[in-house]
């Protein structure tokens, strides 16, 4: 029988208990379980195994399932002691190549988040700057403010909204010196209660509050390294459910073949409250366009970094960089998604365009999405 290559850190596995009968042989995990020595495909705790890694199951639960091997019946190839009552299956040492691995049920999670990548009808641009566009109400309703347990300004990352119980932010923002406390939803203006606009000296046309969450879960990815930047992604699970509204929704994750078709010059937006030229945190939300560069561009401006295919390198020649506050923003643009035209998630603000417009061409450096897609999947409940 062809065993398992996939993915998991912790499998918890409940299945109703096996009758032993009088031709079955009874036997003993190496944990001390009550079993029956059975072909391994007759065995339930295999079987559901094999349906949960979609026939690729990390190789260290495959050796725990060799450890499992008893002198069955005559005849019968491959026997392993099936317990009676599976526990868990813990894997203490996450193998490489097990983060390669695509979570069927996080898939399906995403694939159920609809819809998603739709903005406010309406919400397109509306003043264009010499370093930037100052946003619609309502134009990204996916973005989130990071909240810290600081003195002054609370709000130092960014982050997106990619399902009703997480975000997606880098990883760095949540190893931060400073304590994360929550995220707000639904901003616009961080400098009025209420997001409405003026007409003759009335408000008109309001956007609901923002709303602020509690934090469950913090968990940046496991290869994530500060002194590089490698891997700089992390989800954070949030205390309660979101109910989507015209101002808080998901953004799309590329998940189907249509959407992880992108041309490798790419042009995307970029999004956030950080620093201006002006060396002031925006109080609105900024937006800018930046073009997809080859490696070696990010390599060559920052030749003290390590660069790898988890990063995406993009610059903007309008000095239109991402700047300080935007750590942990969206890479997105609008594209083909489950038979719609979405804005899609594809990198994740990490590192560069400090200069925020000062030095022109200056890079940014975002961890790819579409590399650490298996790594999301998994982590979505």
């Amino acid at each position: 029988m062809q065993l398992f290559t996939g993915i998991f850190a912790v499998l918890l596995l409940a299945f109703p208990s096996l009758v032993l009968t009088e031709s079955d042989i009874s036997c003993y995990t190496p944990t001390g379980e009550e079993g029956i020595c059975i072909s391994a495909k007759q065995c339930p705790f295999v079987i559901d195994l094999l349906k949960q890694y979609n026939d690729k199951v990390p190789r260290i639960i495959q050796n725990q399932i060799r450890e499992l091997a008893c002198d069955g019946e005559e005849g019968v190839r491959f026997a392993i002691c099936c317990p009676n009552t599976p526990k868990v299956i813990l894997e203490e040492h996450v193998e490489p190549q097990s983060l390669s691995f695509i979570d069927p049920k996080g898939m399906e999670i995403l694939d159920s988040v609809t819809p998603c990548g739709q903005r406010i009808p309406g919400a397109e641009s509306l003043i264009v700057g010499s370093y930037g566009e100052l946003t619609r109400k309502g134009e990204f309703p996916w973005m989130v403010l990071l909240k810290y347990e600081t003195s002054g300004r609370p709000f130092l990352c960014g982050g997106s909204l990619i399902t009703n119980r997480f975000v997606l932010t880098a990883a760095h923002c949540t190893t931060a010196p400073a304590n994360i406390i929550g995220v707000r939803l639904g901003e616009h203006n961080l400098d009025t209660d209420n997001d409405c606009s003026t007409w003759l000296g009335y408000k008109t046309d309001c956007l609901p509050p923002y709303e602020e969450f509690g934090i469950e879960d913090i968990r940046p990815h496991p290869k994530f390294e500060r002194h590089t930047n490698s891997y700089d992604i992390a989800l954070i699970k949030l205390n309660q459910s979101v109910t989507f509204k015209p101002h808080i929704r998901p953004i799309c994750l590329p998940i189907d073949k249509e959407s992880k078709d992108i041309a490798f010059d790419q042009s995307f937006y970029i999004a956030g409250w950080g620093t201006t030229e002006k060396g002031m945190a925006s109080h609105i939300l900024l937006k800018a366009v930046v073009e997809r560069q080859h490696l070696d561009v990010c390599r060559k401006y920052y030749n003290n970094a390590t660069f790898t295919e988890n990063h995406i390198c993009a610059v903007n020649d309008r000095k239109q960089e991402t700047c300080r506050g935007d750590s942990g923003g969206p890479l997105f643009f609008l594209n083909h998604f489950n038979k719609t035209i979405s804005f899609v998630q594809y990198g994740v603000i990490s590192f560069g365009g400090q200069s925020c417009g000062i030095n022109e061409n200056q890079p940014g450096v975002f961890a790819s999405v579409l590399d650490m897609l298996p790594w999301i999947t998994q982590n979505l409940y």
